[in-house]
């Protein structure tokens, strides 16, 4: 029944009406990280809560085109200073981590239709083959290569006990927040050998590097920063280094061509302080996990912009396409925040 009267309402055009008026002067910030082709061998190791096939982003960003005015950063940060208003029902299409994927895939089909994006970058993985630790422990679930040995290895070098065979996605999990767990240096531990291990895997997804990340640039696409290890800063006691290196980093690559004003908490994980913080080094704006619209209307002081985040496991038909009634109910019926 909730099926019926969900795709009722958006075929009916009764969803997009509501939306049209109720969100007419809100900004909506939805957030992608992996975009593959669905033959693509990073399948393999791909997290596929964090992963979209080009089929669904594209249909995503038809979707978009349908319901919203497409912005970008620029404009966002300049109506939010008192400068020119964003048009009515505005989206902004953000990136996190810094995939190789997103230069290669989502640009494309981003020019196709026109639209600008912003990239948040972990610059600390610039150019290596896999964002962090959790990424490759996954590969390596995911991939069945992460045996006994292995498992026994990350946990002498976390100080736990040895969890044994890690076979079911739930003991995957349990393993991993375990590890969450740790302080942030014995995770620091766990880079070196799980980034070796995951060397001989096929399809090594890869960052952006140096070059990509200006080509992105190039093509007309803005950068944010990601921090550098994408641990949750609010873990460190250096959150203020982390904040100003990932901006001096990202401001160094990028050059005179772009300011780096706006930052993306790793993980959604941040609180007042980091946002202060943020505010102090020279950032203007952090896209955060808060999950909602934001209003349009000029603010003051430190601007943090609720986003939604993409999940293509939970936004698809039983043909494994886009359900746009299902996108339609998760985007337009979200709260409206105040800042």
């Amino acid at each position: 029944m909730k099926k019926i009267l969900r795709q009722t309402a958006y075929h009916s055009r009764l969803l997009h009406r509501h939306h049209r008026k109720r969100n007419k002067n809100t900004l909506t910030v939805v957030l992608f990280h992996r975009v593959l082709p669905k033959d693509s061998p990073e399948w393999e190791g791909a997290d596929p809560e964090w992963t979209v096939t080009t089929d669904f982003f594209e249909e995503c960003l038809h979707f978009f085109r349908k319901h919203y005015s497409v912005v970008g950063f620029p404009e966002v940060l300049e109506n939010y200073q008192g400068g020119a208003a964003l048009p009515d029902n505005p989206l902004l299409i953000t990136f996190d981590d810094g995939w190789r994927c997103n230069l290669q895939h989502a640009a494309p089909l981003l020019e196709k239709l026109g639209f600008p994006a912003i990239l948040f970058v972990a610059t600390g993985a610039t150019g290596k083959p896999i964002l962090s630790w959790q990424e490759a422990l996954f590969a390596l679930w995911k991939s069945n290569k992460l045996d006994t040995q292995k498992t026994d290895a990350i946990a002498e070098l976390a100080k736990i006990t040895p969890p044994g065979p890690i076979v079911t996605e739930a003991e995957y999990h349990k393993f991993l927040a375990i590890l969450r767990d740790r302080p942030l240096g014995t995770r620091n531990r766990l880079n070196a050998p799980l980034f070796d291990w995951i060397s001989t895997l096929p399809g090594l997804p890869y960052m952006l590097n140096r070059k990509e990340l200006l080509e992105w640039q190039k093509r007309g696409f803005h950068l944010g920063t990601h921090g550098t290890s994408h641990e949750p800063m609010v873990d460190m006691e250096g959150s203020h280094q982390e904040l100003h290196l990932s901006k001096h980093v990202l401001a160094n690559i990028v050059g005179n061509g772009q300011t780096i004003r706006c930052f993306s908490p790793p993980h959604g994980i941040y609180n007042e302080e980091l946002l202060e913080t943020a505010a102090k080094i020279g950032y203007l704006c952090a896209c955060t996990s808060r999950k909602g619209l934001n209003h349009t209307r000029e603010r003051s002081g430190f601007i943090d912009l609720g986003r939604i985040n993409i999940n293509q496991l939970a936004l698809m038909n039983t043909r494994k396409k886009l359900d746009p009634s299902k996108l339609a109910s998760l985007l337009f019926l979200q709260p409206i925040l105040e800042q």
